[in-house]
């Protein structure tokens, strides 16, 4: 299987800085999640999967805390560390 080294956060270009902080803040959370890391690689890809992510998660019809606990629930039928 192949694997891809994450950044670390001071490996990031200064372009994906604003991005970076933009996804801590909106997940209200202080570190970068390992997706994040990866797409980090290409940064238009992250940039989009951000905006994708960012209206997926917005309140609809189910609330945004619907939304995280459903991701919660995959993730733990998937044995996701997230």
């Amino acid at each position: 299987m192949e694997t891809v080294r994450l950044l670390a956060d001071h490996e990031f270009p200064p372009e994906l800085q604003r991005y970076l902080e933009g996804t801590k803040a909106w997940f209200n959370i202080d570190y970068i999640p390992k997706m994040t890391r990866v797409l980090a690689y290409q940064p238009e890809m992250s940039r989009t999967h951000g905006r994708c992510s960012r209206r997926a998660m917005s309140d609809g019809v189910l609330s945004r805390a619907q939304k995280e606990m459903l991701a919660v629930a995959v993730s733990a039928i998937n044995a996701c560390d997230y």
